[in-house]
């Protein structure tokens, strides 16, 4: 994996370039690590579910219990038609609940930047050419004068 803005090599599972510090979003990771929201909203649909299950099995064994109870056919119609209503209500705010959580989800991928391929280099930056540096060793050679070894003092010429 490479980094996409400096394109640097790259260890996987890291989450920043050791380079540049550019936060590092690998391809598909995102479908793996859900957001807040996105497991907010898992949690909050199986309450849902569970309230669904549990509210029609409280409204049809009322009604069987009730009626094996020898109670009035009147009696059985409210009772279905209470819990019944009591149930709409409660599921119809926890959709509406869940559906805007659904938006804050959305609301969220539209904002995130789209993820970048990290595994392919970035083309490459021209950079202009700098001149090395002049090395301090070769000005100071340059102004002293050769040594003859054979004559080591030159005022005894």
């Amino acid at each position: 994996m490479y980094c996409q803005t400096c394109g640097s090599a790259l260890t996987h599972g890291i989450k920043f370039c050791n380079r540049c510090g550019t936060q590092l979003v690998a391809a598909g990771e995102k479908s793996v690590d859900k957001t807040a929201h996105e497991k907010r909203l898992d949690d909050y649909l199986d309450g849902v579910f569970w309230i669904s299950v549990f509210g029609l099995a409280f409204v049809i064994g009322g009604s069987v219990i009730l009626k094996k109870s020898d109670f009035s056919n009147v009696v059985i119609i409210l009772y279905a038609v209470l819990s019944t209503t009591i149930f709409l209500i409660n599921f119809g705010l926890n959709l509406s609940r869940a559906l805007s959580i659904m938006r804050s989800v959305k609301e969220d991928k539209l904002a995130m930047p789209p993820a970048q391929d990290t595994r392919e280099l970035p083309p490459p930056r021209m950079e202009p050419v700098m001149r090395p540096a002049a090395s301090v060793t070769e000005n100071t050679t340059r102004s002293f004068e050769p040594v003859n070894l054979a004559n080591p003092d030159p005022a005894k010429k």
